[in-house]
């Protein structure tokens, strides 16, 4: 199993055990981690590795825009 899927799951378990104001913390949280890791990443360079690396972080960051839709239309 990949380590990004296991994170993944590590993270929807996470989020699913908090209430909704915490949980939306924690996304806020992780959200802003992801972030600084692709302004760190676009200073290293153009290679294909590095472009991995980017479309790697931009699916978690989906992943994490859909959980947060999810929580949000709770309330809704």
């Amino acid at each position: 199993m990949a380590i990004g899927t296991i994170m993944t799951r590590q993270l929807e378990e996470t989020i699913d055990s908090l209430d909704q104001a915490a949980a939306l913390r924690v996304l806020d949280a992780v959200d802003g981690t992801l972030d600084a890791l692709r302004n760190d990443a676009l200073g290293l360079g153009d290679t294909p590795e590095i472009q991995e690396l980017l479309r790697r972080i931009d699916a978690y960051k989906g992943h994490l825009a859909r959980q947060r839709s999810t929580l949000l239309a709770i309330d809704a």
